[in-house]
């Protein structure tokens, strides 16, 4: 049987709990959750959520805008995105979903941004080595 996408978010937010998590870290990611579940619906089931699904909500009113029409704050809309992507690597690590339904576009954080940046020194130094030869 499937999950739907509210079962595996409260199996998430436990498992959270287990590690460590502050009570407060993890109310605010049930409120980013609470969004989510409004975008996707909470019945719907987890597997069915493709690249595309959350490449929409990443740029929906539902993520964008509040609920009196005034737009989220960056750092905010950030947070739950970055909730999302975070939920998502976890329902793979543990064999909810068979791939990753993030669109290509999607930064994926910290780590991501310092392999870039290390392939971009690495490649600086190449062609600096290039340049002497």
């Amino acid at each position: 049987m499937t999950e739907t996408l509210h079962e595996a978010v409260q199996v998430y937010l436990e498992h959270l709990k287990t590690q460590g998590k502050k009570e407060r870290t993890i109310y605010t990611y049930s409120k980013d959750f609470d969004q989510i579940e409004a975008h996707f619906g909470a019945d719907r089931k987890l597997d069915t959520i493709l690249p595309q699904h959350v490449g929409k909500f990443f740029k929906s009113d539902d993520l964008l805008k509040l609920a009196d029409g005034k737009t989220r704050a960056k750092p905010t809309v950030d947070k739950t995105m970055r909730v999302m992507r975070m939920f998502l690597v976890w329902a793979k690590e543990t064999g909810r979903i068979d791939k990753l339904p993030l669109p290509k576009d999607t930064p994926m954080g910290r780590d991501a941004v310092k392999e870039e940046q290390d392939d971009a020194g690495k490649k600086r130094k190449s062609d600096k080595a290039a340049t002497q030869s």
